[in-house]
């Protein structure tokens, strides 16, 4: 039996022309190179979520929720921890990813979250991580402290169209993983020893 964590990597945005899946493939690639995880890379365009939260798919309602909604539900529960890998949209997140995070609560909780942004202005996108910050606490999900962000990313081309910029950050993207690994193991014998009390 494996020892490794279980990590989805998350692609949060869904427009046509994204960058999101360049740098969720180099995070995913550094992750199993690292050797502590099994890699779960979970685009939201195929997770192909419903716009309209019916009842059955809402994470309070027991039942069956629909097909897509499950399917999702089961690559999130299955993961220890999680990289969430999203650009800045008018200073927040993309609203696919927030309807996917809202869909679940579950699933998220006592789970830890690295964040990995980028963004056309010089912050990197990490207007969208602060919020990200705010919001996953109320799924009693952990956001670590180290993150990766990518400021105006579209500026760091060469010539054959490769983003330049990797190399630079994988220590830090090292650290990242680190991190991320303590926190999943810590919260993955947490949740094995004793179920998380309801809030409720």
């Amino acid at each position: 039996m494996s020892d490794k964590l279980n990590l989805g990597v998350i692609i949060g945005t869904t427009r046509e022309g994204r960058w999101g899946p360049v740098p969720a493939k180099w995070i995913a690639d550094l992750a199993e190179r690292h050797g502590g995880f099994e890699v779960d890379l979970i685009d939201l365009l195929d997770a192909d979520l419903p716009q309209h939260l019916a009842e059955r798919d809402m994470w309070s309602t027991e039942g069956d929720p629909t097909g897509p909604v499950a399917a999702l539900s089961e690559r999130l529960h299955r993961a220890d921890a999680f990289v969430v890998v999203t650009g800045e949209y008018n200073m927040s997140i993309p609203a696919p990813l927030k309807h996917a995070i809202d869909y679940y609560m579950n699933e998220w909780a006592a789970k830890p979250v690295a964040l990995v942004t980028y963004g056309g202005k010089t912050t990197g996108g990490q207007n969208a991580a602060q919020h990200l910050r705010q919001i996953f606490p109320e799924l009693r999900t952990f956001t670590i402290r180290n993150s990766i962000a990518f400021p105006r990313f579209y500026q760091h081309f060469d010539a054959n169209g490769d983003f330049t910029k990797f190399d630079e950050e994988e220590p830090g993207a090292t650290k990242l993983l680190e991190e991320l690994e303590w926190w999943g193991r810590a919260l993955t014998e947490a949740r094995r020893a004793a179920p998380l009390p309801s809030p409720y």
